[in-house]
C-alpha cells in the first residue's frame, strides 16, 4: 500500500462487527483489522441489535466473548427501528471518514442503508455484497436493494457468479460501478503446514451457519451410501440451526445414522474453529445456492480440501481435483460417490500441500490493496 499520508486516512465500515456472529461480522472486522495494521485509521459504525426474534429463530445473535473485536467500534443503530438511524449519520459524520465500506447481503438492511447514505453526501461510499440475489424472498427486496445499492460510487462483489448478478438485475447505472475481488483466505497457525488429523478415524465435516440452502440434508442422504464403501466414516456437523433442527434428527433416524453423526447445532466460537477442521479430512458443502462461501476460506485456512456443489461462485474457489472437487446440488448419489472416490484415492495429502500454495494469492492485504486502488 502507499504510505504516503496513511495516518490521515480514516477508514469507516458500516454493518455488523463483532462480537456479532457470522460471516459477514468476521469478513468486515477481518478487512478492516488489515487496514489497520497498514497504518490506516479504523472505525465500525454496527449495531445495536441487528434481527428481531421474529425472523432470527438461531438463538444468540452475539458471541459471549469480550475480546472478539479489538477495533473502535460504535454500536449505534438498529436497522429495523428508523428513528435510530440518524444515530448512525451522526457517528459517521463526526469522524468523517475518506471512505466508508458498507457491508450489504439481505434487503432486510437496505432500507436502513439507503437512508444513512443518503444523508453522506460528502463521503466515498463502497458497498461490499456478498449477496446480489438473496438466498430467501424478501418483500420488495429488488427495490429496496437497489435504493441502498444507488448510493455506491463503487460496488464490489467477490465471485463471477456476483457480478454476472449485478448485470443482470441492478439498473445500469449501478451495474456499471460493480468491480470484482475476491474471498480472501482465513489466515491460521497452520499456514505453512499440512494438517495432520488427530484421528485415522475418516471424518467428514459440515461446517457454519445451518439454513435450508446449504443441503445439509442432502449429505445426510448421501451418508448411508458413503457408509456402505467406507464404514468407518464419519460426519461431524458443526454450527447453529437457523430455526429448527427437527427435519436433520428425523434424517437421521430414519437413516439409522446415531452412531456416524456427531452434531454439534450450536454457535461455533473461534477458538474453536480450529478444533474440528484439524480433525477432519474433509469440508462439505452440499449447498442448493450459494453465492461464494466463507466455509471455503476457513477450510482452506487449515489446508482441508472441500467438496462442493457446483453451484453460484462456489467453483471460482475450488480448483477440481486440485484443492477440491466439484457435485451436481441436489445429488446425494453423485455427492457420495464423490466422497468415497476422495477417500479411496488418499487425495488428502497432495491436496493439503496444493492449497498451501493456492491460497498464497488470496490475502487480506492483497483485498485491501484492490479497494484502495479503486
Amino acid at each position: 500500500m502507499n504510505k504516503n499520508n496513511e495516518s490521515k486516512i480514516r477508514i469507516a465500515f458500516l454493518g455488523p462487527a463483532p462480537p456479532y456472529r457470522g460471516g459477514i461480522s468476521q469478513f468486515a472486522f477481518m478487512l478492516a483489522r488489515e487496514f489497520g495494521k497498514e497504518g490506516y485509521q479504523v472505525k465500525m459504525i454496527s449495531f445495536l441489535k441487528q434481527y428481531p426474534a421474529l425472523i432470527f429463530p438461531g438463538g444468540e445473535q452475539k458471541t459471549n466473548t469480550s475480546a472478539a473485536n479489538d477495533l473502535e467500534t460504535a454500536e449505534v443503530f438498529t436497522p429495523y427501528l428508523p428513528w435510530t438511524w440518524n444515530k448512525a449519520v451522526k457517528e459517521i459524520r463526526a469522524y468523517a471518514p475518506d471512505l466508508l465500506i458498507v457491508s450489504y447481503w439481505l434487503p432486510f438492511f437496505a432500507p436502513s442503508f439507503a437512508w444513512i447514505c443518503s444523508r453522506l453526501n460528502k463521503t466515498r461510499i463502497f458497498f461490499l455484497a456478498h449477496n446480489i440475489q438473496s438466498h430467501e424472498k424478501w418483500p420488495m427486496g429488488s427495490l429496496v436493494r437497489n435504493m441502498a445499492l444507488r448510493s455506491a460510487e463503487k460496488l464490489i462483489v467477490l465471485s463471477q457468479n456476483c457480478l454476472n448478478d449485478a448485470h443482470k438485475q441492478l439498473p445500469l447505472r449501478i451495474s456499471r460501478r460493480t468491480v470484482l475481488a475476491f474471498h480472501p483466505i482465513y489466515s491460521s497457525d497452520t499456514d505453512s503446514q499440512i494438517v495432520r488429523p488427530d484421528t485415522e478415524t475418516k471424518n467428514l465435516l459440515f461446517f457454519g451457519l445451518i439454513k435450508p440452502y446449504k443441503g445439509l440434508d442432502i449429505l445426510l442422504k448421501a451418508m448411508p451410501l458413503v457408509l456402505r464403501s467406507i464404514p468407518e466414516a464419519r460426519l461431524i456437523v458443526a454450527g447453529d440451526v437457523y430455526g429448527t433442527s427437527e427435519v436433520y434428527h428425523q434424517l437421521i433416524g430414519e437413516n439409522k445414522l446415531e452412531r456416524f453423526v456427531d452434531l454439534h447445532f450450536r454457535y461455533i466460537s473461534d477458538p474453536e474453529i480450529g478444533e474440528f477442521f484439524r480433525r477432519c479430512q474433509i469440508c462439505i458443502l452440499p449447498y442448493k445456492s450459494a453465492t461464494q462461501s466463507g466455509v471455503i476460506a476457513s477450510s482452506y485456512a487449515f489446508n482441508i480440501p472441500v467438496i462442493a456443489s457446483d453451484v453460484g461462485g462456489l467453483g471460482e474457489y475450488i480448483l477440481e481435483g486440485i484443492t477440491g472437487y466439484l457435485v451436481p446440488p441436489n445429488d446425494p448419489e453423485a455427492l457420495a460417490e464423490q466422497i468415497i472416490s476422495y477417500f479411496k484415492k488418499q487425495d488428502f495429502p497432495r491436496m493439503s500441500a496444493e492449497i498451501i500454495k493456492y491460497k498464497a494469492n488470496f490475502s487480506w492485504k492483497a483485498l485491501a490493496e484492490f479497494i484502495l486502488s479503486l
